[in-house]
């Protein structure tokens, strides 16, 4: 799919969520992998420091991906006609696919 560089300065991301796993172009240039439909695992319950240390006990997060959205420099884009590619190994809606500007 192409797309064209919005107006701006603010840095640029790809909204994966709707997709499973597998790798991700623009331009020619790897963002990396993506794996939005492996979630998160454990006890998200009600969270409480109290007592002794455990890496499992103030999990947050759980049933959603580890990342949804993946970074992508402006000194890759050109003003038009920009050219993201997309391999898919588990399956996922590329119609959900969308840059966003990133605030703060």
């Amino acid at each position: 799919s192409s797309f064209d560089t919005p107006v701006g300065n603010e840095p640029l991301a790809l909204d994966m969520n709707t997709m499973g796993k597998g790798q991700i172009w623009v331009n020619g240039h790897n963002i990396g992998r993506h794996w939005p439909a492996y979630t998160a695992r454990g006890n998200c319950g009600r969270c409480n420091y109290a007592g002794i240390y455990n890496e499992k006990k103030c999990l947050s997060h759980c049933g959603e991906p580890s990342q949804r959205w993946y970074h992508v420099p402006r000194s890759w884009l050109k003003p038009y006609g920009n050219l993201v590619v997309v391999f898919e190994e588990w399956g996922g809606d590329p119609s959900g696919i969308s840059l966003v500007k990133r605030t703060a």
